[in-house]
């Protein structure tokens, strides 16, 4: 900086002729020159001028330099300050360094030049650290601002998780003589997975698991609105009005159209069946869902039978749903989404497969001990949602 670009400086010193000398040359730089004899007339100025620098004398006849500077530093801890001094006095110029003096130099100033690099040098350190307590508060104001949003955030979702746990139903629960439990662990605070069981009459009983892609509070409202307009095909049906049969495959169809025009780009993999106690038959549809459920019937588990695959719902407009319908008596039928693969040990699918098979099979197709044996009471901080859902007539 050769110029002082009007910067303010606050000279103090009780020695005119240095006083003056130094005045002038300051003024020949450009610089707004403001002068004391004295503290009290220092700490005026200071408070009247605001400068940009100080310069001052350590060794003032009345007051002390020292209690002037703290009383500085206190206001402005980015003030910047040259302190002049006797090399006496040395130990009064490490005092205020201490302080917050950004340099110092010995009388007398005999090379202006010095000064001048002195001055510069302070100035630029005074802006620095101004910049940095501006960046600081910055921080400190995003900081807050980030917390006060976290608090809200947290709030939504805790709102959004009583909406997705009131819309579950209560395990377990015995429809049409079937036994129905279930349990979801959310990776995030909210799930993509959702489980469903309810009436279609005295006799037949709706269920599904699904699994919404992503994770979060998108894929959580997608589990709203898959609640909902299944709940709505349901009532349709039971009043009379759904067009067509009513079964696992029309569902597809019908809630594929539906997400496809949300244009939410999200898409839900499912399993959904129809349980009917007077035919003692299972009729269900597969979107994509994986890994298959599990059948437990006479001592040993296996993967439900597929004949035609079908892609996931809100993928294709184009996409096909088949239905297939087995004998389901005496027996039980375990439903997991596929964040389950991700929480067991095992390193290949098919031997993750084979741990599930493994798993229904020893604890003989009961909701409890697979729970247990999945560990689903501990498990946290899980890479992706899992569901697990039961149906058994055992």
């Amino acid at each position: 900086m050769e110029k002082g670009d009007n910067s303010t400086v606050l000279l103090i010193d009780d020695d005119l002729v240095v006083r003056d000398g130094i005045a002038n040359f300051l003024s020949e730089l450009s610089y707004r020159v403001v002068v004391a004899s004295d503290t009290k007339e220092g700490l005026e100025a200071f408070h009247s001028a605001a400068p940009d620098l100080i310069i001052c004398d350590m060794n003032l006849a009345g007051g002390s330099m020292l209690d002037f500077l703290r009383t500085i530093f206190s206001q402005v801890a980015s003030q910047a300050v040259i302190v002049l001094s006797d090399k006496e006095v040395l130990d009064d110029v490490v005092e205020a360094m201490k302080l917050g003096a950004s340099d110092y130099l010995i009388k007398p100033v005999n090379e202006l030049i010095l000064l001048q690099l002195s001055i510069n040098s302070s100035l630029k350190r005074a802006h620095i650290i101004k910049e940095n307590e501006a960046y600081r508060k910055r921080l400190e104001d995003i900081n807050h601002a980030l917390e006060n949003n976290l608090e809200l955030f947290q709030a939504d979702q805790q709102a959004g998780r009583h909406v997705q746990i009131s819309m579950l139903p209560k395990p377990p629960q015995i429809i049409a003589d079937y036994e129905f439990n279930h349990r979801v662990v959310p990776s995030l605070f909210l799930s993509g997975d959702l489980v469903d069981y309810k009436p279609l009459s005295k006799s037949k009983v709706m269920f599904y698991i699904a699994d919404v892609s992503g994770h979060g509070s998108s894929s959580a409202f997608i589990t709203i609105l898959l609640r909902f307009r299944t709940e709505q095909l349901r009532r349709e049906y039971i009043k009379g009005r759904f067009s067509g049969d009513f079964t696992p495959a029309a569902i597809f169809k019908s809630l594929n159209k539906d997400l496809l025009d949300t244009a939410l780009d999200k898409h839900i993999t499912m399993f959904l069946g129809i349980l009917d106690r007077e035919q003692k038959t299972l009729t269900y549809s597969v979107a994509g869902h994986h890994p298959l459920p599990v059948v437990y019937k006479d001592g040993k588990a296996s993967f439900i039978e597929l004949t035609q695959k079908s892609f996931p719902v809100g993928l294709l407009p184009e996409a096909e749903y088949f239905e297939q319908t087995i004998p389901f008596e005496k027996c039980s039928l375990t439903l997991c989404s596929d964040g389950i693969l991700e929480s067991l040990p095992q390193t290949t699918l098919e031997d993750k497969e084979q741990r599930i098979l493994q798993v229904v099979e020893q604890c003989g197709g009961e909701f409890q001990p697979i729970r247990e044996a999945f560990g689903l009471k501990k498990l946290n901080n899980v890479p992706d949602d899992i569901a697990v859902m039961n149906v058994s007539d055992l």
